[in-house]
């Protein structure tokens, strides 16, 4: 039969293929009809498997057929950030110096969504080295966003971001350091989830921040997203960071609601930014006091105490992480522009002495129990999830009398890395011109399930997560 996949959900497409309504390659060749037509625009792939899709898709129909259905994965398109090691397909980092690395081992999250069945469409673009925000990749060219293909993405899973919102795949699994699933998420008008840091392996992953890397799904639905963290999340025994902690049932309480529960906002904290991103922010906590909710007030570390603390631990990592990159590929960091990492950077880092490592580690523990006992008695933390509203590929603009910065467009999500807490972006609005905005919901270590719970009341009270790119939308 035919199918438009474009806009199907994970869950209407695993039905679709569990009672054989519809083909798995059937649904694959939509995909990537739609993908050849759309990606010219996008440049959301670095590499596109349409043979190995198409010969995946057939085995998933031969496996359903013989009443065989692994689960709600099963022949479902999947898109994968392209520094996330694949078996026998080229693996780049977002680098043409790296285009001849071809992994012969899958990395822990590419292994669990191939166990789980599901087909992998292509390696995703994204900034060079996961390094960025900005989905302006020197080596393989911009990413472009959807709703608009003279703005950013986002990054550095900007790929993911484009693709999820172009109607090109329903997931697409990035990583986040700084907001790198967040921020395209919010700018894509799309659901992204950074899990706590131990959630999900970082096994077979680019090496870029040891203690700062979070892998996380990005879907076009709050339901979507707990599907995919269910087959993503888990202890593995190759990766020491990883938490021996059960994985719950993530789609069990979705629709149990936040009646009752309290959700904190630093009013300081969570004021700076585009006059329509903070009025976008405000409506939404009315949409959530109407849902039974209360908005309590509380006060979080300082945001210059988490950046020096989170900034000194990642030039370290990333010094150590490039060190064998930078002596094969230095132009790679050379000709670098800011905020990506430069040779200078790099070197920088080298040098910081150890001892200063160590006690920012130490002071991140101390900033851990500080937002601890900030937030003990409320569910969630609530902010913005990007202080810019979508733009066009460029410098900064200027935001309340002010020149923004890197630091400053990460003030909302890089915290949350530091201190390894859950943290999700959900659509909550759009700004004058039409651009995506997103809602960001911090939960407490290793509750994603209540994230996503109160992820999903917003989303079903509201109707941003309904729409969809006018300018790829099929006529």
């Amino acid at each position: 039969m035919p199918i438009d996949p474009a806009w199907m959900s994970i869950g209407e497409m695993g039905q679709a293929l569990r009672e054989r309504r519809v083909s798995c390659v059937e649904l694959v060749t939509a995909t990537l009809d739609r993908t050849k037509r759309l990606d010219k625009a996008l440049n959301s792939y670095i590499t596109l498997l349409a043979d190995s899709a198409v010969a995946d898709a057939t085995q998933v129909d031969a496996e359903i057929a013989k009443g065989h259905y692994r689960g709600p994965l099963h022949g479902i398109p999947v898109a994968i950030k392209d520094h996330i090691d694949s078996a026998g397909v080229r693996t780049t980092a977002g680098a043409k110096s790296r285009i001849t690395n071809v992994p012969t081992t899958d990395a822990a999250v590419v292994r669990r969504v191939k166990q789980a069945g599901a087909v992998i469409i292509g390696k995703a673009n994204m900034n060079k080295f996961a390094d960025g925000e900005s989905g302006d990749n020197p080596d393989f060219g911009r990413i472009k966003n959807p709703w608009n293909t003279a703005y950013s993405p986002g990054g550095s899973s900007s790929g993911g971001g484009a693709q999820v919102a172009g109607g090109l795949v329903p997931l697409s699994i990035g990583s986040d350091n700084g907001g790198s699933v967040r921020i395209p998420a919010a700018l894509c008008g799309i659901v992204g989830l950074k899990p706590t840091h131990g959630r999900i392996s970082l096994e077979g992953i680019f090496p870029r921040l040891y203690s700062l890397d979070h892998p996380g799904p990005l879907t076009r639905s709050v339901a979507d997203c707990a599907i995919a963290l269910q087959v993503l999340a888990g202890h593995d025994a190759a990766d020491t960071t990883t938490a021996r902690r059960p994985v719950p049932d993530y789609s069990a309480d979705l629709r149990t609601g936040i009646t009752g529960l309290a959700l904190g906002v630093d009013r300081k904290y969570a004021s700076v930014g585009q006059p329509h991103v903070l009025a976008a922010f405000d409506a939404a906590l009315t949409t959530l006091r109407g849902l039974g909710a209360s908005i309590v007030d509380v006060t979080l570390p300082s945001y210059a105490d988490m950046l020096a603390v989170g900034n000194t631990i990642a030039s370290c990592e990333y010094s150590v992480a490039a060190a064998t990159l930078y002596r094969q590929h230095p132009t790679d960091f050379e000709n670098a522009k800011p905020p990506a990492a430069s040779s200078a950077d790099i070197k920088a880092g080298a040098l910081i002495p150890a001892v200063d490592y160590i006690r920012a580690t130490q002071k991140r523990r101390l900033l851990q129990r500080e937002y601890a006992r900030a937030t003990q008695h409320v569910a969630f933390v609530l902010s913005p999830t990007y202080p810019l509203a979508p733009r066009p590929f460029g410098e900064y603009p200027q935001v309340q009398g002010k020149q923004f910065t890197a630091d400053d467009a990460i003030r909302y999500t890089f915290p949350f890395d530091l201190l390894g807490l859950p943290a999700i972006s959900v659509p909550c609005g759009f700004s004058p011109d039409g651009m995506p905005i997103g809602l960001q919901i911090v939960g407490r270590p290793f509750d994603e399930a209540g994230v996503l719970k109160a992820a999903y009341a917003y989303e079903q009270a509201t109707d941003w997560h309904t729409r969809h790119p006018a300018l790829i939308t099929p006529q």
